[in-house]
């Protein structure tokens, strides 16, 4: 078993990091290898004629002890006069099964409870002798939120409720080009890891990050690349797996599973204890209604109920940032105040195109069109699913949207701000997920999918095995979905959960069951498809790959 240290601190599992894999350390030269120089047979005393000569060392390729121990082998002499030896000494079923034996993947249980083994078995260990594959890859050494929490510099925070593990693709869509006009997260991550004496200590380098296509001669990230290249895994066929697929959109988040993002106040100015909500605070909180208005106001939230009402909706809040795979969804019946009736009071001035949400924290990144804001039916949100809006969703107030993306969802709200902007610049500030993947330049996770219900390489057993029962979403923020493809065979066959008259304005919620024909690692492939406004087929870049164990 894992120590638990890793997902609690969040650092190396073990000091294995430096074990490059075989063409790693022939491509870095003996020096990744350890191997000394011979010594010199230069005076040892600066130059005295007189001093004995340090003997020459025998040059050793690093095998000759393991050579000179196994029995029948000639340890001297040319190798190929000791091929009679060769059928009692180089066996490689036995040698196969001994390093699969002595390389046996490793299993810890994470925050959520769960068993997981991040690598399958296989019947020669190729996975950790070659691919040193435990020690690769971004959690292998340590969660993302524990990563960012340990960060010198302050960043905003997010929590799955799902048991989903958060990896890199989170970090995508905020650090892409199309988001701050540079490729950030590739300089952020190089220059902190390898300025960083932990990851230099545990023999980190390029190829703990970072896979090396020789066919594209590029360097992938490790997370893309690594079920494409492990072995042990069981493929079946679609026609074979036979699995049961279903959908629907109007399943709803538990509370216990609703993701969690900070804002940007001060850490102690935080509401994040929901069993201790302070109705004074909802009493008293005021909006400012203003800028290019007729009638700029500022109410309370109860005078604002009194004023316009409230409706309920059921509505999903897909992330802006939300990564291939991951869980920064949730879908909602939310209850407020609909903001097409404040509009309709402030009656905006002749121009005026723009709605700005902004947050008590200063948060003023979601200008929205006026006609965006009424067509899509944003509410001011105040309950959710019949309860007070808890702390950690924005209490006392939360802007929610149809068909937009959860960066236009503004927490605590102070102001709403009527403003005139250009015509080309209206939707600059609407967030569709359309956020580029700087090593492709497309469009990194739109369409979307994931499973919800289990982190990926769960260890299942008895009932949780016999049929494996996943749960899990496709979303496309403003595009419905069209359908959804699930492989057990590396994608070479599909099996199709159509998905016609798809609404965007909730999430596709699908189901999967699945009996496995025998015990061990299995990898589902999730492709998804959405349809573009111009009618076309919209499919994600990356299939969404999830990796579990029956036992």
């Amino acid at each position: 078993m894992r120590k638990q240290a890793r997902k609690q601190r969040g650092f190396s599992r073990k000091a294995r990091l430096g074990a490059l894999t075989l063409a790693c350390a022939l491509a870095l030269g003996c020096a990744a290898w350890g191997c000394a120089p011979a010594a010199s047979t230069a005076p040892t005393d600066g130059g005295d004629e007189g001093a004995a000569e340090a003997p020459a060392v025998e040059p050793s390729d690093g095998y000759s002890d393991q050579l000179a121990s196994a029995s029948g082998y000639p340890t001297e002499g040319r190798f190929v006069d000791g091929v009679t030896a060769l059928p009692d000494f180089y066996q490689n079923s036995e040698k196969n099964a001994a390093n699969a034996e002595a390389n046996q993947p490793e299993r810890y249980t994470d925050r959520n409870g769960f068993t997981v083994q991040p690598v399958p078995a296989d019947a020669r260990g190729f996975n950790a002798t070659y691919l040193n594959a435990e020690n690769r890859g971004c959690t292998s050494c340590h969660t993302m939120e524990n990563a960012i929490m340990s960060l010198p510099t302050y960043h905003r925070l997010i929590f799955f409720g799902y048991p989903t593990e958060q990896t890199f693709a989170n970090c995508i869509a905020c650090h892409s080009e199309t988001y701050q006009g540079t490729n950030y997260l590739g300089e952020a991550v190089h220059s902190t890891h390898m300025g960083s004496a932990m990851f230099e200590s545990q023999g980190g380098n390029c190829f703990s990050c970072h896979y090396n296509d020789v066919k594209t001669s590029t360097l992938k990230r490790w997370d893309d690349a690594k079920y494409n290249l492990y072995q042990g895994f069981t493929d079946v066929t679609a026609e074979e797996a036979q699995a049961s697929v279903s959908y629907d959109q109007t399943t709803i988040t538990p509370a216990e599973n609703r993701f969690f993002k900070t804002v940007k106040d001060e850490p102690a100015e935080w509401l994040v204890d929901d069993a201790n909500v302070d109705p004074s605070i909802y009493e008293n909180w005021t909006v400012s209604i203003d800028g290019d208005c007729e009638n700029p106001v500022t109410m309370t939230l109860p005078e604002m109920v009194e004023q316009f009402g409230t409706v309920k909706q059921v509505m999903k809040m897909d992330c802006t940032i939300n990564g291939v795979g991951q869980a920064t969804i949730m879908q909602s019946e939310v209850e407020g105040i609909p903001l097409s009736k404040v509009i309709e009071f402030a009656k905006p001035k002749a121009g005026a195109n723009i709605v700005s949400p902004i947050g008590s924290d200063g948060y003023d990144y979601a200008q929205m069109p006026i006609d965006w804001v009424v067509d899509n039916d944003a509410i001011l949100v105040t309950k959710m699913d019949g309860e007070v809006l808890p702390n950690t969703q924005g209490y006392p107030c939360m802007v929610w949207v149809y068909n937009t993306s959860g960066g236009n969802f503004v927490k605590r709200i102070s102001n709403l701000t009527f403003m005139t902007q250009p015509e080309d610049a209206l939707m600059s500030q609407v967030y569709l997920g359309e956020f580029a993947d700087d090593c492709t330049g497309e469009v990194y996770s739109k369409p979307n999918s994931a499973v919800l219900n289990y982190p990926t390489g769960v260890v299942l057993t008895g009932d949780e095995a016999s049929p494996v029962h996943l749960e899990g979403f496709a979303d496309a923020f403003n595009e419905p979905i069209k359908k959804i493809e699930f492989s057990f065979d590396h994608g070479a066959t599909w099996q199709t959960l159509d998905t016609p008259n798809n609404d965007s304005k909730y999430w596709t919620y699908w189901r999967l069951d699945f009996t496995p024909p025998e015990p061990g690692s299995y990898l589902l492939n999730i492709r998804t498809t959405s349809i573009a406004p111009d009618g076309t087929d919209h499919v994600c870049q990356y299939d969404t790959q999830f990796m579990f164990t029956v036992e």
